[in-house]
């Protein structure tokens, strides 16, 4: 293989890592779509990277912080709380509600992760040796 054929394939990746279709790829780069298909299964680990690498980089632009996406679960669960408060169960389909805030619960339960707490070491059991580390951790 030349290096003009490499650069056609390299820049075929590049394009397919963008989304592009076979169609398209195959009009800007001049080259049939059966080969597009072929270097489609020769180069599959090629592709694969620098799309799982585009994918993380969208995601990342548009994924909230830890603290964010707990507020608005917080918020989420406060208004259906409230309304449950509000209505008087025996005439509402209040079981999609309690539903929805045993949901969102659990949901903020899951993104908060466990408890990770830590403690220093105090002296005295730093020269019995009791501890290597000069902080202590434990999960709740």
């Amino acid at each position: 293989m030349n290096a003009k054929d490499q650069e056609i394939i390299d820049r075929f990746i590049e394009l397919r890592a963008q989304g592009w279709t076979l169609v398209h790829i195959s009009a800007e780069l001049n080259v049939t779509k059966q080969t597009l298909i072929a270097w489609s299964r020769r180069h599959r680990h090629r592709l694969s990277n620098p799309r799982a690498l585009q994918t993380r980089l969208i995601c990342g632009q548009y994924k909230p912080s830890q603290r964010a996406c707990l507020e608005s679960l917080a918020e989420d669960l406060r208004r259906p709380r409230e309304e449950l408060a509000r209505r008087d169960l025996a005439d509402i389909p209040a079981a999609r509600l309690v539903l929805l805030v045993n949901r969102l619960r659990d949901e903020a339960s899951r993104v908060a992760g466990p408890l990770h707490l830590a403690a220093p070491v105090t002296e005295l059991e730093a020269e019995q040796d009791q501890f290597t580390d000069p902080v202590v951790t434990w999960d709740l």
